[in-house]
């Protein structure tokens, strides 16, 4: 017998054959199987393995004990213990059951299969109990029976491979692997009898305690030749002068030791290269340390996948993230290798030559482990720098950030009705827009931040998205008109009562019947929605009506502006539309206090707070007549989201649509409107006061004024950016409890928000920051003067009489006398006896 999992959060459970009978004829598993090859075959890898995450989960090989397992409460710290038969090697129950893995198969997979089938004896074939076509279509998973006198797991892999003639891609698995289910249709065959209750105890008594020591490597010399007179080692590389396998932990390892480059061995360099990762650092991410290395093995190894995935599991940190969550570490490697396809197709569609990239560390590591040969300094590989000429977004990690987003989008609502038809470098623009507008809707609720936490803070949002013309930035307005429709639609009937209003006004100018009727007064409406052509008064009056009484207290209303050109923004400075606005752009993002006395009688008197939220699009020229070096000082670049929109993709014929998306953003735009009250976001605050101080400490260390200044408010933007979407995934909870228990993905989400904006504000401000501070050490540098009276002082004695005081200043005794008492009164001499006299400072102030 074997087992499976509900899910991956939960633990394993025997299967029975009418369960597993219903999970592959389920609609379920059929409407899942089709939309990941789907993606897969529009090339879209990453959205192929978030699709085959949703399959149901198989584990052939083993059953588990009950045991304890520990899981820490993310909000209070508390551990707490579950029992259960949680999937780990330490636990496992070897059935004598195995699996191998054929995942890239050429050709037509069930007739491979079929001859691959008619090379075995009957004696073989009769071992075989399941075969299925994996949910990519292009590939096999065989589970058939060991034999304990062949060897374990992975000696039986090897030599039943050999048999068939086929080359496996993953050729050994630990105990706690299992494979993703297709549909019944993917069956090539099946043993029902005894695929379910096959259990050989002989194969669990002799292996089981191997495996929970972590030794599942082989036992076999596999250079020897089989039985069959078939090389073993041919069947991990028919055609490639490699070492043969050496087991690690379960996984597929070559002979890493084997490896080289320029003649020094890969472990040596790789150690290097983690030494400088994560030599006396805290907090560094082992799985974006995984990313970052995969990536430059790739490029080292000539695109050796197989080679890269065996040195990466070689790393003792790479199997601790293995064993402690299971780390997809060949999914990894598959990403490595599709961001250099990626980045060869895309310059090769503009005519460009290019070469893939190693990072600036692992030049540093081959330097260190002397791999750079002579050679390879005069020619070296290519290194990742700030971005070339033709493409200055390249300094920002927009796959890395692409990549993480795609994976949020699976757990989070309306982010993959956000993200579809929408490449993969515009996702960042999109993600920070759509929660700005998502938030603005919240306006009624409120939350308390970690720094001065008795005030009371809003979701404010000062949000510019720039980009090149033509690059695409009408999708963030087609965004603002779907989900700002709460506020929209609002507005309409105030706008009418103001219209109805100016109407009347003009009527009594031309109509004598109508001034004889009563006196019009001025509608108080609260109007939310503001154009760029909004005089500042009329701005001020709706700010200050829009108010609400929520749970009996008065609250403002945030407005909210939206325009598709920042130009027409900032050219409204020059006349008198936009005339102190300015200021109130400043004071926004904190709901400062300003106000107003003029003199002229509809103008608002008074002083008032700003709730005002505002997106803009706009091109890098147009960012430069907002923020440029001469007013940077003034605070606006610091208030600033400006996420980047490159002009990336090309117009696509056909498509992608999923039905209803623009209704499901607004539904959620009008559930998220009628939202009040205080917001619980103490795992937020945590993560964001770890995340600051952890890079302030940094740019102490650096002297750095200029880091220090682009730090301080970023960790309101990872607040204000994830909550809307947190707030949605545990949208049940907060309606019947008001509570909101987030866990580790929830602070990943508000991580990867301000790693967003402190990549942008470096990227657009980081040179003016650093040139502001230095202008002003400049301006303010105290030049000392020496007069001749401080070079007087400085040649007397440390212990002077009068007469040496009159001799070196060159003044009578009356003079001198009267200077020593001015000197002892100032605390600068001291009288040791009568005439005689000591120096307390050595330097007039």
């Amino acid at each position: 017998m074997f087992c499976y999992q509900r899910s991956f959060g939960s633990p394993t459970e025997v299967i029975t054959a009418e369960q597993f009978r219903a999970l592959i004829t389920a609609p379920e598993t059929y409407r899942k199987v089709k939309e990941a090859r789907e993606v897969l075959a529009r090339g879209d890898k990453n959205a192929y393995d978030n699709k085959k995450k949703g399959l149901p989960f198989v584990i052939f090989i083993a059953t588990y004990e009950e045991w304890d397992k520990k899981f820490e409460d993310k909000k209070t710290g508390e551990e707490t213990t579950r029992r259960g038969c949680w999937r780990s090697q330490q636990h496992c129950r070897l059935n004598g059951l195995c699996v191998i893995d054929y995942d890239h198969v050429e050709g037509d997979v069930r007739e491979v299969w079929e001859e691959a089938y008619a090379k075995l004896s009957d004696e073989d074939k009769a071992r075989i109990l399941f075969v299925f076509v994996t949910p990519s279509g292009h590939g096999l998973k065989v589970v058939f029976m060991a034999d304990a006198a062949i060897g374990n797991l992975i000696d039986n892999q090897i030599v039943f491979s050999v048999k068939l003639g086929l080359n496996p891609d993953e050729a050994c698995k630990d105990a706690s692997r299992g494979a993703f289910l297709t549909t019944n249709e993917d069956v090539i065959f099946i043993n029902e009898e005894k695929l379910f209750t096959y259990e050989n105890e002989e194969f669990g008594k002799k292996y089981n305690d191997e495996y929970h020591a972590g030794h599942s490597q082989p036992t076999i010399d596999i250079a020897k030749s089989g039985a069959d007179g078939t090389n073993l080692a041919d069947v991990e590389s028919a055609a490639e002068d490699r070492p043969a396998i050496s087991g690690c932990d379960g996984e597929n390892q070559l002979a890493v030791d084997a490896l080289t480059y320029n003649g020094v061995p890969y472990q040596k360099i790789i150690e290097a290269w983690s030494e400088q990762r994560f030599g006396g650092k805290d907090g560094v991410s082992r799985h974006e340390a995984s990313v970052v290395l995969a990536r430059d093995l790739y490029i080292m190894t000539d695109r050796d996948k197989k080679a890269t995935l065996a040195l990466l599991l070689a790393q003792p940190w790479v199997k601790q993230i293995v064993d402690e969550r299971q780390e997809d570490v060949e999914r990894t490697v598959n990403n490595a290798a599709d961001y250099v396809t990626a980045q060869e197709n895309e310059n090769a569609k503009k005519g460009k030559s290019w070469l893939p990239k190693i990072s600036k560390e692992m030049k540093v590591a081959l330097e260190a482990s002397g791999a750079l040969t002579q050679e390879s300094v005069s020619s070296p590989l290519p290194l990742e720098g700030p971005g070339e000429a033709s493409d200055v977004y390249a300094a920002l990690p927009l796959d890395k950030w692409s990549e993480e987003l795609r994976e949020m989008a699976e757990y989070y609502p309306c982010m993959k009705e956000l993200f579809v038809n929408v490449h993969s470098h515009k996702m960042a623009a999109v993600f920070f827009s759509s929660a700005a507008l998502f938030g603005t809707l919240m306006t009624r609720a409120w939350y308390h931040f970690w720094f001065a936490p008795k005030i009371v803070r809003r979701l404010n949002y000062c949000i510019f998205i720039i980009g090149d013309p033509g690059a695409g930035k009408h999708l963030i307005e087609e965004f603002y008109k779907i989900i700002a429709d709460p506020m929209i639609q609002a507005d309409h009937c105030l706008i009418d009562a103001v219209n109805r209003y100016k109407e009347g006004r003009t009527e009594r100018t031309t109509s004598t019947k109508a001034q004889k009727g009563e006196a019009l007064k001025r509608p108080v409406v609260g109007i939310r929605v503001h154009p760029a052509r909004t005089a500042t008064g009329e701005f001020i009056r709706h700010m200050n009506a829009a108010v609400e009484t929520i749970q009996g207290q008065p609250l403002n209303l945030h407005m909210f502006s939206f325009d598709a050109e920042l130009d027409n923004v900032t050219k409204q400075n020059k006349g008198g539309d936009w005339k102190d606005r300015e200021v109130l752009e400043l004071k926004a993002f904190h709901n400062e206090e300003d106000g107003q006395m003029y003199a002229n009688q509809e103008s608002v008197t008074g002083m008032f707070n700003v709730y005002w939220n505002f997106i803009y699009t706009g091109t890098p020229y147009a960012l430069h007549r907002k923020v440029n070096q001469r007013n940077f000082g003034t605070g606006m670049s610091t208030r600033l989201a400006v996420i980047p929109l490159p002009d990336r993709g090309t117009a696509q014929r056909h498509q992608e649509v999923i039905e209803g998306a623009d209704e499901v953003l607004r539904e959620w735009a009008y559930k998220l409107d009628k939202v009040e009250g205080e917001l619980p976001i103490e795992p937020l605050n945590d993560e964001t006061y770890d995340w600051q101080s952890a890079h302030m400490e940094i740019a102490e260390f650096n002297g750095d004024k200029a880091d220090r200044t682009l730090l301080k408010r970023i960790p309101y933007y990872g607040i204000g950016i994830s909550l809307p979407f947190i707030l949605m995934r545990h949208w049940e909870e907060w309606q019947e409890h008001r509570t909101l228990t987030m866990d580790d993905r929830d602070r990943r989400l508000c991580r990867l928000a301000m790693d967003i904006q402190y990549k942008c504000q470096q990227f657009y401000f980081g040179e003016m920051a650093f040139n502001y501070f230095a202008d002003q050490n400049k301006e303010f540098v105290q030049r000392r003067r020496t007069t001749r009276y401080d070079e007087c002082f400085r040649k007397l004695p440390d212990e002077f009489k009068t007469q040496q005081f009159m001799e070196v200043f060159g003044i009578t005794q009356s003079s001198a006398s009267r200077a020593i008492t001015r000197f002892r009164n100032d605390g600068l001499i001291e009288v040791v006896k009568y005439g005689v006299y000591k120096k307390v400072v050595s330097e007039l102030p």
